[in-house]
């Protein structure tokens, strides 16, 4: 094939996003259609390539398909799907030096210009409180009235409000998702994602039609990061997804800042932390943009104090959710409050924090109750809110919203010796390494786990204190003990 694209294709679906043994293999043999050319077996142990990895490399490439690639950059083609590879000019430099690179960029949009436009990730907890709702939304804002570019994850929560606060103030932005570009999730941000499409891009490393699963967002969480200059957290609990892009950014050399909370606030214990332990402060969106006038001719911190001035967030933020119909009654049936407590619980799921913690409690329920009554239980509905009609419901829905988001899941943290709370992906994963061995998360990948399952098993296990990581993307597990299945798993 002439387009050297399928070879990208087929390199990254060989491997998986987010394979740590990208950079080497471009390394090693400079492209994707070398390598293919040069065949399978002419990948070898270097100083990066273990030997087996080597085997395991080896078999994926085998497997792969140039044909499946080809029909991939087919349906871009026809779905309007800029396709990107590091050989491409417009690919984002910044992403470039990354050892897990994305071999492959599908955008819908337009791309910031990365050479003049800074570029700042905004990140924090689904779960909202009234505080998070109103910094996320002004920080949003403020980036956008000062010149800057915001990126985040089009999430339910911190990540969709800045987003918006960006898109009313009339700033460009760009969403990194965990599925394919042409897949709305949450359905109920359609709404958001047209606007986002109108005023930036969308960006995946994930072919068209790709649904969200939950072993994405933590693979495609580096993106966002890496995309940017700086990264913020809104607002995180100890345990938050959030806290893996701050996680990644200190390890891109990215600029981290928090925004405080109140102390004993359990949604703001990983901010505090993260400020604790160096990140900056950010207060407001002068704290950030003033870090980078002097770098970017674009920035304009007065101009942002400016707009800024004696405007209500809290009004503001709140008539944006109106807006976008998160969670509004007479919404259209696939954006029904039902639907959006399904999505809320798949989103949850999709951070391995919150995957943990439910699986804990789930389990901890069943134990307090006889198994007729758990077969019987049924689901807890979300409340319906009524849309706000005037400025008088405002004050009402601000407090409905206030004791909803502030009902926090009753559950104990992940603590080391909860090993048997675990899911079979990270039982997988955990019996597969060797105690206090370095292990690449492509060692562990095999006919059953993808990449994105072992880096999603690697996080929840990272909190439950099984595993630690380390400098070069290595993972180190420091309990001895294999983690009995039990007959049930």
């Amino acid at each position: 094939m002439d387009d050297e694209r399928v070879y990208w294709i087929w390199l990254a679906e060989a491997i998986g996003q987010g394979s740590v043994y990208a950079a080497p293999l471009l390394k090693q043999f400079g492209s994707p259609r070398s390598l293919f050319e040069a065949g399978s077996d002419a990948v070898a142990p270097d100083a990066e390539l273990r030997p087996e990895a080597v085997t395991s490399i080896r078999a994926k490439l085998r497997r792969s398909s140039l044909t499946v690639a080809g029909d991939i950059l087919s349906r871009c083609e026809y779905r309007g799907i800029t396709v990107l590879t590091p050989a491409d000019p417009a690919y984002p430099d910044p992403l470039r030096t990354m050892r897990d690179l994305p071999l492959v960029l599908y955008v819908l949009g337009r791309l910031p210009d990365f050479g003049t436009r800074m570029r700042c990730a905004v990140v924090g907890t689904r779960k909202m409180s009234d505080y998070g709702r109103r910094i996320a939304y002004s920080l949003g804002a403020g980036l956008a009235f000062g010149g800057a570019v915001v990126v985040s994850g089009m999430a339910l929560g911190a990540d969709s409000m800045a987003l918006i606060g960006a898109l009313d103030a009339g700033g460009e932005v760009t969403a990194v998702l965990g599925s394919g570009v042409d897949v709305i999730y949450p359905r109920e941000h359609t709404e958001i994602y047209h606007k986002i499409l109108a005023h930036g891009s969308v960006v995946s490393e994930y072919p068209p039609g790709t649904p969200p699963v939950g072993s994405h967002f933590p693979v495609r969480n580096r993106i966002m990061s890496g995309l940017s200059d700086a990264a913020v957290v809104v607002e995180a609990g100890s345990q938050s997804g959030a806290l893996i892009t701050a996680k990644r950014a200190l390890e891109q050399g990215r600029k981290l800042f928090a925004v405080p909370g109140k102390v004993g606030d359990p949604g703001a214990e990983g901010t505090n932390d993260l400020i604790r332990d160096g990140a900056l402060p950010a207060i407001q969106a002068e704290d950030i943009l003033s870090e980078f006038e002097f770098i970017y001719k674009s920035i304009n911190v007065d101009r942002a104090h400016r707009q800024l001035h004696n405007l209500d967030f809290d009004r503001l933020s709140l008539s944006a959710m109106q807006r976008t119909r998160i969670g509004a009654k007479g919404a259209p049936a696939s954006d029904s409050v039902g639907s959006r407590a399904r999505e809320v619980r798949q989103d949850a799921r999709a951070a391995a924090d919150g995957k943990f913690r439910e699986a804990r409690a789930k389990r901890a329920a069943a134990a307090s109750r006889n198994d007729d009554a758990a077969r019987t239980a049924e689901p807890v509905s979300e409340p319906v809110r009524e849309p706000l009609r005037d400025e008088a419901k405002a004050n009402d829905f601000a407090q409905t919203l206030k004791q909803t988001v502030n009902s926090p899941e009753k559950v104990i943290p992940a603590q080391k010796t909860e090993l048997d709370m675990l899911d079979v992906p990270e039982r997988k994963v955990y019996n597969k390494m060797k105690p206090n061995v370095p292990t690449l998360p492509d060692e562990l990948v095999d006919d059953e786990t993808d990449i994105g399952t072992v880096m999603s098993a690697l996080t929840v296990l990272e909190m439950a204190g099984a595993v630690e990581s380390g400098s070069g993307g290595y993972f180190l597990r420091v309990t001895p003990d294999d983690i009995m299945q039990s007959e049930n798993d």
